[in-house]
Formats: structure tokens, C-alpha cells, sequence
């Protein structure tokens, strides 16, 4: 029994020393492996000269001087090598390659063959296949393919110049950020971008930037605080609150979508329009632009504001639409639904309008009706002509009625197949009737006593005004009136055929800027 118990004792032990021999010696292995493929190997050089600085021992070399590590080369004019912790420190004519993918040169460089990190000084140039850094300082790391520059640095490719102070750049995502004074210039393109931060991948050509940005090409200028910009398909996309000038129109919005090469752009939230030339502004929740085209479509409670002599006129309409053709000397605007205007003057409704900057004229549509100081005016179609942005003339085309209500209530009407009412100051002065003419009007004594009521069919007749009321009727062709006492008045004659008093119906300026409205 104690044989066979020896026997087990003695195996067990030269089991347990087999396993640690076999331990030290894969440690070994892989340690002097390990010390294989981090050594920096000195290939060659023209003198070599051995010193000690600090207790260390160190190589100092001179003349052509080439060291390997792997795949990676370093050729300098001298240096310095400490083989205990497997570093370099070259100087004169540095150049660094790592297979055929980055060759970087500079005056001085120190490099850490363990780490295999560096960092380059000194007309430090860094190139790839396709771009290529120019910086003082430069630190690269070798194995992760990660380069920074903390003091300033260009990169140049074949169609564009970035500048920054600050610049990361991964070699093997080819992933750049750049950081302070990023500015972006493409010559061939008239292109600039400056921004406070910028990062881009090349794989996907995006280029996201945050901080004030300003991005300039030959289609417009955009300036926002975030956003990303495609390089390839000119696609920029913004995130805050931006704004564009793009042709004679200033967009701004809470985001922008714009492409630039299609000159078409989307604004979302807060939109506001701007034509200084022609000091509009129109305001929205949605627009879409197409600043090739010269168009822009408004939508989400639009209104149009034009600013001209001392007043504003304000216009909304469930949709406003911008046409702006220069070389066809076009410039209108549209408006259709539900359209509104207001002015301290003047104020309408109708279905649609056209304001046609070109010949300072203004066309309302569907059922329009109009009010200038006390008086009604109803047509199929009206348009205004403005003079130095005052009305002059107002044209009323088919079924043209025009009414007003005097200081005991009764409505004055006069109605004809055509009007021509003439405006001096914004004020109606006159008003021509041509064809199918019919008059009605109230005689009173001072404004408060009743003496009759003229009633007058004509085919022409002229209404002269003072002081915003009818002054004196002229019947130009073959009048037929008649003249009713008070007492011989009757309800049913005191209205035209087609008369219907819409006052309700006035819009306030609050009625036109609707949650737009600030009292």
C-alpha cells in the first residue's frame, strides 16, 4: 500500500512540474515574441555613436538614417534611439511611412515604438490617398490611426481647403472633427463654410456642424447654429433656427431643408420671408422654395405684411405663393382662400388675389368685397392701382355695387355694370359709372333730419365725394329719377335689387393676423 501510494505521489508531482516548465516557457514565448514585433530595428545609418544621458544608455545616430518597425519606416538626418524603452527622437528631413496608406514628414518627431505613438513638429505634412494635412504640431497614433493637431492645421484635397485650430482626424474610419474656427473653401465652387465645430465622414460625405455657422455658395447664403450638409448631393439640412438669402428673398425658419443644386429649399416652424427691395414680410408655420424657379409657397396661418407710405398693409389667406421672375420682369404675389387685407384705409375679402408688384395693381377674386372709410364696394372682380403705394384707382368689373351708411342708417347705393372710383390721398374723390347706372340716395338736413330720397336710373353718371360722402350726382345720359318724401318711403324701395349691407363681415387687423395678432 505505501508503494502504490508513492507511486500516485511521485506522478502527481512530476504532472504539476511538467505544467509549470511548460507555463515559464509559453511566457517566454511570447514574451521575447512579444519584444519581436515591437523592437525598432536600426536598418542602417552613416555613423552610430554610443553615450549615456542620465544613467540611460543611448544611440546617437547620423547620415541617412533608417529605422523599421513592422511595416512601418522612419528616415531621418540623426537621431537619437533608447533601445531600453524602444523610443526615437529624430531630427532633420523626418519621414514616417506606414505601408502605402500614410506617409507623414516634419523637422523633429519622438516616437514610441511601444505605444507606436508620436508626436510630429514642425512643418509636419500628413498624406493619404486622398487628402493631405499640413500642421506644427502633430500627434499620431500608429495603431488606432488616429492623428490630432492642438495648434492649427490645413487640410487640402483635390477640390477643397479646410482650416481649423483644432483638428482630429481617423485614418481608418476617415472620420474628421475639427473644433474653433472651422472654414471650409471650395474655389472651383465658390463655396464657403465657417463654423465652431465641424465633424465629417468621408464615407458618407456628411458634414455635421454646431456652433454659429455660416455656409456661402453661388445659389445663397445659409446661416444657422447646427445642421449637417451633404458635400456630395449640396444638401443642407439645419437643426436650430436658421436663416437663408437666396435670391432677392431672407428665409428664416426653426429648421431648413436646402438643396442646392436644385435651388429648393422646405422651412418648418416660425417662417419668415423677407423682400427688402420690396419691404414685404410673410410670416407662416411651413414654406417651400424654389429660388431657381423664383417661387415660394407659405402655408400654415401666412400673412403678408407691406410696409409703404407711413402704413402697412396686412394680407392672410390659407396659402400665399411668391412669384419672382426678373429676367420677365415678374414679381407677384398670390393669395388664395379665405384671403383678408387690412389697412388703415382700406380693408377686403375675398376668395383670391393677385398683388403684381410689376404694376403696383392688386386683382381680388371670388366674391370680393372692399371698404374704404364709410363706404361698401361689391364687383365679380376689383382691382386697385397704386401710386407711390397709395391707392389711386379702383376698377370694378361686372355687377359693381357700391354702398355707405349715413348718420340716421340708411345705406346710399349706387350700382352700375362698370366702376371707376378715383382716390386722392387714399381717399375716394370719385367715382365713374359706365352702363346700366342706378343711383339711390337719402336728401338730409344737417345729419340728423330726413327730407327724402332721390332715386335716379341712368346708363353713365358720375358720384363726386367730400369728406368721405357723397357730395354731387352727375347723370351723364338720359336720367330717369324720381324723388320720395319721408312719409312716402317704403321699406322694399329703399334698396337696389342686389344690395346686401356686410358689415359683419369687415375684417379688423386682428381678423387678419389671427394668432399673429400682439395688441
Amino acid at each position: 500500500m505505501r508503494k502504490i501510494a508513492f507511486l500516485i505521489n511521485f506522478v502527481e508531482i512530476n504532472i504539476q512540474m511538467r505544467y509549470c516548465l511548460y507555463l515559464f516557457f509559453l511566457l517566454v514565448f511570447i514574451s521575447d515574441l512579444a519584444n519581436a514585433q515591437g523592437k525598432i530595428d536600426l536598418v542602417q545609418a552613416k555613423e552610430l555613436e554610443g553615450i549615456v544621458v542620465n544613467g540611460v544608455n543611448i544611440r546617437r545616430l547620423k547620415g541617412d538614417v533608417i529605422f523599421k518597425q513592422q511595416g512601418t519606416y522612419l528616415y531621418c538626418d540623426s537621431a537619437y534611439q533608447n533601445p531600453k524603452n524602444n523610443s526615437i527622437e529624430a531630427f532633420g528631413n523626418v519621414r514616417m511611412n506606414q505601408g502605402d496608406t500614410v506617409n507623414l514628414t516634419c523637422r523633429n518627431l519622438l516616437y514610441e515604438g511601444n505605444t507606436k505613438k508620436t508626436i510630429a513638429k514642425r512643418n509636419v505634412v500628413l498624406k493619404d490617398k486622398t487628402m493631405t494635412l499640413f500642421t506644427d504640431i502633430l500627434h499620431y497614433d500608429l495603431l488606432a490611426k488616429r492623428a490630432f493637431y492642438p495648434n492649427g492645421g490645413t487640410i487640402k484635397d483635390e477640390k477643397s481647403t479646410l482650416t481649423s485650430r483644432e483638428g482630429y482626424y481617423n485614418l481608418g474610419e476617415k472620420v474628421f472633427n475639427f473644433r474653433k474656427d472651422v472654414r471650409v473653401v471650395n474655389p472651383s465652387q465658390n463655396f464657403v463654410l465657417t463654423t465652431d465645430s465641424l465633424d465629417y465622414n468621408s464615407y458618407t460625405n456628411i458634414a455635421y456642424f454646431k456652433g454659429p455657422t455660416k455656409i456661402i455658395s453661388p445659389d445663397g447664403v445659409v446661416v444657422t447654429t447646427e445642421g449637417e450638409y451633404n458635400i456630395m448631393s449640396k444638401v443642407t439640412a439645419t437643426k436650430e433656427r436658421s436663416h437663408v438669402q437666396s435670391g432677392n428673398f431672407d428665409i428664416e425658419a426653426d429648421n431648413l431643408d436646402y438643396d442646392e443644386r436644385q435651388g429648393n429649399g422646405i422651412a418648418r416652424g416660425n417662417v419668415i420671408l423677407r423682400s427688402p427691395k420690396d419691404s414685404v414680410l410673410i410670416l407662416g408655420e411651413r414654406a417651400n422654395y424654389w429660388s431657381k424657379r423664383g417661387t415660394s409657397k407659405v402655408f400654415g396661418n401666412p400673412v403678408m405684411k407691406n410696409y409703404s407710405g407711413g402704413d402697412t398693409l396686412f394680407l392672410s389667406a390659407d396659402t400665399l405663393i411668391s412669384l419672382d421672375y426678373p429676367e420677365k420682369k415678374i414679381k407677384k404675389l398670390i393669395a388664395y382662400k379665405n384671403t383678408k387685407i387690412f389697412r388703415y384705409d382700406l380693408q377686403g375679402i375675398c376668395d383670391s388675389l393677385v398683388y403684381d408688384f410689376a404694376d403696383s395693381t392688386i386683382y381680388f377674386f371670388g366674391d370680393p368685397v372692399l371698404w374704404s372709410e364709410k363706404n361698401q364696394i361689391v364687383a365679380d372682380s376689383i382691382n386697385i392701382l397704386l401710386v407711390n403705394n397709395k391707392v389711386s384707382k379702383m376698377n370694378m368689373r361686372v355687377n359693381a355695387f357700391m354702398a355707405s351708411i349715413d348718420s340716421l342708417e340708411n345705406y346710399n347705393q349706387v350700382k352700375g355694370k362698370k366702376m371707376v372710383a378715383h382716390f386722392m390721398e387714399n381717399k375716394i374723390q370719385k367715382v365713374d359709372v359706365n352702363g346700366n347706372g342706378e343711383s339711390l340716395y337719402f336728401a338730409l338736413e344737417g345729419d340728423s333730419v330726413l327730407i327724402g330720397m332721390n332715386k335716379v336710373v341712368c346708363s353713365d353718371l358720375i358720384v363726386r365725394f367730400k369728406e368721405a360722402k357723397v357730395n354731387t350726382i352727375s347723370f351723364i345720359k338720359s336720367p330717369d329719377a324720381k324723388f320720395i318724401p319721408p312719409h312716402e318711403i317704403l321699406e322694399p324701395e329703399t334698396r337696389l335689387k342686389g344690395f346686401v349691407w356686410r358689415g359683419k363681415e369687415r375684417p379688423t387687423k386682428k381678423d387678419v393676423l389671427g394668432v399673429r395678432y400682439v395688441n
